[in-house]
């Protein structure tokens, strides 16, 4: 019984602040609404006093606007012996304005806490006149609902910067189990791995018969032994399959990194989700235009059209990218083999005036036996993503290599696609700073916010977030931090901008 006062004051506090709330939203509408937002006591003895009156009897105490309205709107109909005003749609008692807290209260609570939507129809079921405003100021307050929300995504994401080719190749597997590719009856494929450079958009692809570590190995040796080894292999999937996947390639390559998707950061992946859209659109219509139901067949065709069209990142194809010239389908030359038909070696034209094979031959002589002594294999640093982006927004080139080299077609063609990477990147990066900012400016010290609960410290039931109050804020590394406390005491991290749930309106009492 000695809980009893202080779940009364509590909810008398929940309750003012409700109607502070409430009042300041009502009073942002403007004059034309304002006034028949929300229908308080004494406007409801109004109506009742103006269906009362009979027919025709003017009324000095009201405007003939405010009659015909009531009119239009409300009719009278007697219950438990009262005369009661009710929506002349609906049939239903209307819901004054100083019973809003605690009719909504009642509803929410019958119905398990539903959400707005499910709160207004119970709500609407046995009353009228209740604004969707007034539903979602009593949501927003409610501490139950609040801390098990799901932890929403910023719509401007940190973007992940990795310079050079095969500095960070991405891997993903796509799920084709409701439309498997049946070639025999041993042969079923059911998943596309499919692998992206993060610098050049280079893409590859295979089918599997099975989401197994062993089988994507296998594929990603076959890649690597031709292509090199990345400096990072960057993986979405599961801690198990990254392991195994790991167990399998890092006695080949023992300098590789190896890095899972940032945990409860979906973003870190969004190079490759995009692509996974792109990979499966254009399957579909190659299956569609070739009236093929083996989607196998088509990744190899389907895969050499997406790495020879243009990159709205670098403002070059993929493969000139990665192999420093067009493909050598587009040359007249080859159209002119092919033309006349010429398999033998010895009836092959002299192209004299070809301007192709003219680069070819400068590029062969830069290649040469006696410059290939003198040149180096470039290693393109790995930088943290904080770090790296930081100097990427003040910084529009990489560092001059430490031995001068000639110069060649596929170095001015990476320098192009560099330059535009990095323009992209800087634009997203300082797109990001900027959101950072907007935000940050709503929190402020003293302010209630949630840090999410990982799974693992709470069971099924628990709430999905902790409340806590700001007590400091701080900038490093020039990107906002914030230090809090809850109801348990000070934490220790400092935690970014992303990790913060507002909870101005839900504050526990506790922590008040």
């Amino acid at each position: 019984m000695s809980e009893l006062p202080s779940t009364s004051i509590q909810t008398d506090s929940e309750e003012t602040r409700y109607y502070q709330e409430l009042e300041k939203h009502i009073n942002s509408l403007s004059m034309k609404f304002r006034e028949k937002s929300v229908i308080k006591q004494n406007s409801y003895n109004d109506i009742v006093t103006c269906l009362l009156s009979p027919k025709g009897k003017p009324l000095g105490n009201f405007s003939a606007k405010f009659m015909y309205w009531v009119k239009q709107h409300f009719t009278l109909m007697k219950i438990a012996g009262a005369d009661m005003a009710c929506c002349i749609k609906s049939k239903k008692n209307i819901c004054t304005y100083e019973t809003y807290y605690s009719v909504i209260h009642e509803a929410h609570s019958s119905i398990s806490h539903g959400g707005r939507d499910k709160t207004l129809f119970e709500l609407n079921s046995h009353y009228s006149w209740i604004s969707r405003f007034a539903v979602e100021i009593y949501l927003k307050q409610c501490i139950t609902c609040q801390t098990r929300k799901p932890l929403k995504q910023h719509v401007v994401n940190k973007p992940i910067i990795s310079l050079g080719v095969m500095t960070r190749l991405q891997i993903d597997l796509i799920d084709m189990r409701t439309r498997p590719d049946i070639l025999n009856p041993d042969v079923t494929y059911n998943w596309i791995l499919h692998c992206i450079d993060h610098f050049s958009k280079f893409t590859w692809s295979f089918a599997l018969k099975r989401k197994s570590a062993d089988e994507v190995a296998i594929k990603l040796r076959e890649l690597i032994f031709i292509f090199g080894p990345p400096r990072i292999l960057h993986s979405d999937n599961g801690r198990e399959f990254v392991a195994g996947v790991i167990h399998e390639l890092k006695e080949l390559f023992p300098d590789m990194i190896f890095i899972r998707g940032r945990p409860r950061h979906p973003q870190s992946q969004g190079c490759i989700e995009r692509a996974n859209g792109v990979l499966c659109d254009a399957l579909g219509k190659w299956m569609a235009t070739t009236k093929s139901s083996h989607w196998s067949e088509g990744l190899l065709p389907v895969v050499y059209g997406i790495n020879t069209r243009l990159s709205s990142v670098t403002k070059t194809t993929p493969y000139q990218v990665m192999f420093g010239q067009e493909p050598r389908s587009n040359s007249e030359f080859w159209r002119l083999v092919q033309k006349e038909e010429i398999l033998d070696e010895e009836d092959l034209p002299m192209p004299v005036a070809n301007d192709n094979i003219v680069q070819d031959k400068e590029d062969d002589f830069n290649d040469c036996a006696d410059i290939i002594e003198d040149d180096i294999i470039q290693l393109v640093q790995q930088i943290s993503d904080d770090v790296a982006a930081d100097i990427l927004v003040n910084q529009s080139s990489t560092h001059p290599p430490l031995i001068e080299k000639p110069s060649t077609t596929h170095d001015a063609i990476r320098k192009i696609a560099t330059d535009n990477y990095l323009s992209v990147a800087n634009k997203k990066m300082m797109t990001y700073q900027q959101s950072v900012i907007d935000e940050t400016e709503g929190f402020n010290v003293n302010d209630c916010v949630g840090i999410k609960i990982h799974s693992s410290d709470r069971t099924n039931t628990d709430a999905k977030l902790l409340p806590c109050l700001i007590v400091e804020k701080n900038m490093k590394d020039n990107i906002p931090v914030f230090k809090l406390v809850c109801q348990f005491g000070k934490l220790e991290n400092n935690y970014a901008l992303e990790h913060l749930v507002d909870l101005k309106m839900a504050c526990p009492q506790e922590l008040k």
